[in-house]
């Protein structure tokens, strides 16, 4: 398991990256079988503690280890592809026995996240708690030009969807381009409004670095839909392009007090699928949340869950 052959959101800039935005250690363990890497464990120990402070690893407090890939909402493992059921097993059991080493009883549980079907009983255990937890939309690849797929679109929104691209390309003062890449401290500052708009009042987290959209704007697989008035970015979308599949991942954008548009979050997921069917990628993860939403994009709601106990 290589790093080149991962998506960037796995490469080790990114996830040291990703790190700084914990106030635990992050901890990413690869779970190796001679030279080979067969499994990669990502997260962070998640306890009562100061939430305003980072604390180092001794002073981390008792708590569940959250396997979670940051500052996105994804799974915290990946297996290689030519591991068994038997093989996926044995490098959970790996992990989990290197995380107790260094943790000691302060590891209370563990909680894996965003966990698919097909490995939950390679992450289940003993006496664990598995419940069902919002789908990912993922939208399968069947078409050979867009046209064909806005006619497939479900009938009670492909009017509505029409008229959203209409009011986008009718706007004289906006454009909208495919981006290597994008202004890092416009980038951050977008996606954190977005994640402050959407997040409880109570819960504190640090704001995504300006490092972490150099490190995207360096990936050649990752670019961005952008929405601009002018020279001026009103919205990002990320897009990641394995090569076989395409990854949404962070969105941006500004408050219509602020030269935000409508409709614009709609238009998005259109331009990416018109984006898969143009290069002939398999499939297009829309990204976890607003699943009512993205259904109306045709998407399939793939079933994930959480796992959780000792």
């Amino acid at each position: 398991m290589k790093e080149e052959s991962l998506p960037v959101l796995w490469h080790g800039r990114t996830l040291a990256t990703a790190s700084w935005l914990g106030q635990t250690p992050s901890v990413l363990c690869a779970v190796t079988d001679g030279p080979r890497t067969v499994a990669l464990f990502f997260g962070r120990l998640q306890g009562l503690s100061d939430p305003r402070r980072y604390h180092a690893p001794a002073e981390a407090a008792p708590g569940f280890f959250e396997c979670r890939l940051y500052p996105g909402s994804l799974a915290g493992y990946r297996f290689d592809e030519r591991l068994d059921a038997a093989g996926q097993a044995a490098a959970v059991a790996a992990f989990e026995s290197a995380l107790r080493a260094r943790f000691g009883r302060r590891v209370a549980g563990v909680a894996y996240r965003h966990v698919a079907p097909e490995h939950v009983a390679a992450v289940r255990g003993r006496n664990r708690l598995v419940r069902p937890v919002q789908p990912e939309p993922v939208l399968y690849n069947r078409w050979s030009d867009p046209g064909q797929y806005r006619a497939e679109l479900p009938g009670k929104w492909r009017s509505q969807l029409r008229k959203v691209q209409a009011t986008v390309a009718a706007d004289p003062t906006l454009s909208v381009r495919l981006c290597p890449e994008v202004p890092e401290r416009e980038a951050t500052r977008l996606v954190q409004q977005i994640g402050r708009r959407h997040r409880p009042w109570w819960l504190i987290r640090p704001p995504i670095p300006e490092s972490y959209f150099r490190v995207l704007n360096e990936d050649p697989g990752t670019e961005f839909v952008c929405y601009f008035s002018g020279e001026r970015l009103l919205a990002l979308s990320t897009v990641h392009d394995t090569g076989t599949e395409l990854q949404m991942s962070h969105w941006g954008s500004r408050d219509r007090t602020d030269g935000g548009r409508q409709n614009i979050y709609f238009d998005q997921f259109l331009r990416v699928a018109d984006l898969m069917i143009d290069r002939g990628r398999a499939l297009t993860r829309f990204g976890k949340g607003m699943t009512e939403i993205k259904a109306r994009f045709a998407t399939t709601q793939e079933s994930r869950f959480l796992v959780a106990g000792r």
